[in-house]
């Protein structure tokens, strides 16, 4: 006596006998040889050959995107670098000149810089050594640092009466220490002078 679930089983394998020798007439034999005529032996060329194939269009389509990745990099780091050197470009002209901020305030500054430039001609044509205006460079080194600071704070903070003021003090204190530098080395000279009458 065979129990319902043995008969499900054979009707089972009646059918699926049916499915695979169907199978087995069009594709020819499939018999792998292990004793079970019924299972599909896969063709591995073709497994293989999809799985080839398939790796080939994953690498082509990861190059594409990796190529048009990089285009945009490229593209958005060009686009920084125009975006500061333009930025720059504006920031340097307020940083060495007045003139963005007024014509009055440029036209003070031009002056003032024409009169430092000419009293340091001076100092130079004087005949005075190095050594003997030293003291004066070092002051006008400070000077110019202080100078700097200023022009910082006038590119950060804007055109502010104080930072302004402070620009044109700057300018004031430079000559004011190339004048008294020069009134030194006249008076060494005149010294001199009178050393070599007595």
């Amino acid at each position: 006596m065979k129990s319902k679930f043995e008969e499900l089983l054979e009707e089972k394998a009646g059918s699926r006998q049916y499915a695979v020798g169907s199978r087995q007439s069009a594709a020819g034999s499939r018999d792998p040889g292990n004793g079970f005529p019924d299972i599909e032996v896969p063709d591995d060329e073709k497994i293989w050959k999809g799985i080839s194939d398939e790796l080939g269009r994953s690498r082509r389509l990861r190059i594409g995107m990796l190529s048009a990745a990089a285009a945009i990099l490229l593209l958005f780091s060009s686009g920084v670098a125009v975006f500061f050197m333009i930025s720059q470009g504006k920031t340097a002209s307020t940083v060495y000149s007045l003139q963005n901020v007024s014509r009055q305030m440029g036209e003070e500054e031009n002056f003032f810089r024409l009169t430092v430039m000419q009293k340091m001609e001076a100092v130079k044509k004087s005949g005075a050594s190095p050594d003997d205006y030293s003291e004066m460079m070092q002051q006008l080194e400070q000077i110019d640092r202080q100078y700097a600071t200023y022009m910082n704070d006038l590119k950060e903070l804007g055109n502010q009466p104080k930072i302004l003021k402070g620009i044109i003090r700057c300018y004031e204190m430079k000559i004011r220490v190339i004048e008294k530098t020069l009134n030194e080395i006249a008076k060494t000279k005149q010294n001199e002078n009178e050393k070599h009458i007595l």
